[in-house]
């Protein structure tokens, strides 16, 4: 049904999307974290009034997983004690302590330095094809996702 061409571009942007996985968790693996804990990390870091579903919901983890992660976490110290929400009492928000907040932003801004430098090197109109490009796939994913 689908050509051979199209069988082997998808063979190697699947390729692609394994090797650059790679790089994540051999970066997540040299500073002592999973790829999951380092996902998790990287969204207390970034989201305001973040919760465990709200890492659940991002990373597409279990909500047994994050919670675990979670638990680790506080168990290094990196996380404080969790707070009630102010809009909903039955979810707890989820801080860092303060030495833990600059550990995570230290190992966090470890893979984003690589990340804008292999991003640079692309120049601004491929940086902009090339995010465009992987939206249109995401779409077309989401899409053939739902009309099965």
């Amino acid at each position: 049904m689908y050509s051979k061409e199209l069988k082997k571009q998808a063979e190697t942007l699947f390729q692609y999307h394994r090797d650059i996985n790679g790089f994540y968790n051999d970066y997540a693996k040299s500073a002592g974290f999973t790829l999951a804990s380092l996902s998790v990390l990287q969204v207390i870091l970034r989201e305001k009034n973040c919760t465990q579903k709200t890492i659940a919901n991002i990373t597409y983890l279990p909500k047994q997983t994050v919670n675990a992660i979670i638990k680790s976490f506080k168990e290094k110290g990196i996380i404080a004690p969790p707070v009630e929400s102010s809009t909903d009492k039955r979810n707890k928000v989820l801080t860092f302590t303060k030495s833990g907040k600059e550990y995570a932003q230290k190992i966090i801004e470890g893979a984003s330095e690589v990340e804008y430098r292999a991003l640079d090197k692309l120049g601004e109109e491929n940086r902009e094809a090339l995010i465009r490009i992987i939206k249109m796939y995401k779409d077309n994913l989401k899409l053939n996702e739902n009309t099965k």
